[in-house]
């Protein structure tokens, strides 16, 4: 099964285009995600959404915006200027989360705070936000090999 999640930083803001036969809506933009490892260079990739969910990300995406993308991944041939051919590699995105930063956090829970010393049921936080959002980017698999063979 394909099934990709990524955490990246939007390079460039959703733009929408449209199929010709059926007019079903196309979202692209590009993305920005770290290596795994810290000396390890950042890359840019290509993702596209279709239908509602391409929607959402011209409503609700903007450049600089973190993000978790989940979605299939696809490598495309694509012909140059000067006709050498170039693999491509896109992200066909199924769900998009919105990543919250720190300082957002922290405002939110002052404000939380404030407002629940002034008056106890007047303010809750955000229903299904978690309170310490934090994705694992460690490799799956342990960089030295323990098998004594």
């Amino acid at each position: 099964m394909n099934h990709c999640l990524i955490q990246a930083v939007i390079n460039s803001s959703p733009q929408m285009r449209y199929t010709k036969e059926s007019k079903t809506p196309i979202a692209e933009m590009t993305v920005n995600f770290k290596g795994l490892r810290d000396e390890d260079p950042s890359r840019e990739l290509k993702v596209l959404g279709w239908g509602t969910i391409a929607q959402e990300m011209v409503e609700g995406l903007k450049e600089g915006q973190s993000i978790v993308i989940e979605g299939r991944l696809r490598m495309n041939s694509v012909t140059r200027k000067d006709g050498t051919k170039e693999k491509q590699t896109e992200l066909t995105a199924s769900r998009i989360h919105h990543i919250s930063p720190a300082e957002e956090k922290a405002s939110e829970k002052k404000e939380t705070t404030i407002s629940n010393n002034n008056d106890k049921n007047s303010s809750k936080e955000k229903p299904g936000t978690p309170e310490n959002t934090q994705w694992d980017s460690s490799p799956l698999v342990p960089e030295v090999d323990e098998i004594p063979f």
